[in-house]
């Protein structure tokens, strides 16, 4: 089996080259350091990674930034390390499309094991396809009918958790911006309407069926994970 491509980016060499980069070595990765956003956006052309470690604290481009400008161009699994001060914590990160925000200074242990986990989701155990969608590993995947599976983000996993609790009564926008309240630097609504957007247009891609999910005008979000027969969108 290849080696999963793990990017790290940090200023910090000792980091880049640490007990930790060693760790994740053993476990089966291939890590390539970096020292600036800079530097990940120039390799990024010529190779894909699978992972990609931030430190939220580059010397060109803040973390939470590097995170939602990857998140907007690939679906690659990221993880950004944070630090201690107020612009320096997980939500930001989770809310800009993160799968996981770790604490420094960075326990080799813990990354391993985190990276290690976070790879199993990328790539989900073949399951018999079902007849109705259903979130499975925890709630950080979404199921479709025809087998083919959705990798969830943290705020992904938050909503559509809260949306398949109430099958039957639509869930309002107030409801779901409650959720999202903690991290807030863009308009409630714009935030909620881009997080419906992009979870829409990443199911589709992953399992090629439209998502179930249904808004009616002042009152809610419907989520029919029952359906059975989805409609197929068309495919470049």
């Amino acid at each position: 089996m290849a080696k999963r491509q793990v990017a790290i980016v940090t200023g910090d060499a000792g980091l880049r080259n640490g007990a930790a980069i060693l760790k994740l070595q053993a476990a089966g990765f291939a890590t390539t350091g970096m020292a600036s956003a800079a530097d990940l956006y120039r390799t990024w052309v010529g190779q894909r990674f699978d992972i990609v470690l931030v430190d939220v604290n580059l010397p060109d481009e803040h973390g939470v930034s590097v995170v939602r400008h990857l998140r907007s161009m690939s679906r690659a699994g990221i993880v950004l390390l944070t630090g201690t001060g107020p612009k320096e914590g997980p939500l930001d990160g989770l809310h800009a499309g993160a799968d996981m925000c770790l604490p420094k200074p960075v326990d080799a242990e813990l990354l391993s094991v985190a990276l290690i986990r976070l790879a199993e989701r990328m790539d989900p155990v073949p399951v018999q396809p079902e007849e109705a969608w259903y979130l499975g590993a925890d709630d950080w995947q979404l199921w479709a009918p025809n087998g083919r599976v959705a990798p969830l983000s943290f705020v992904e996993r938050l909503v559509l958790r809260h949306l398949a609790d109430s099958p039957d009564v639509p869930v309002s926008k107030e409801q779901l911006l409650r959720l999202l309240e903690t991290a807030s630097r863009e308009p409630r609504t714009a935030r909620l309407d881009l997080l419906i957007h992009r979870l829409r247009r990443k199911v589709e891609q992953r399992t090629g069926i439209e998502l179930p999910l249904t808004y009616m005008r002042g009152i809610g979000y419907l989520l029919d994970l029952e359906k059975t027969a989805p409609r197929r969108t068309s495919r470049p």
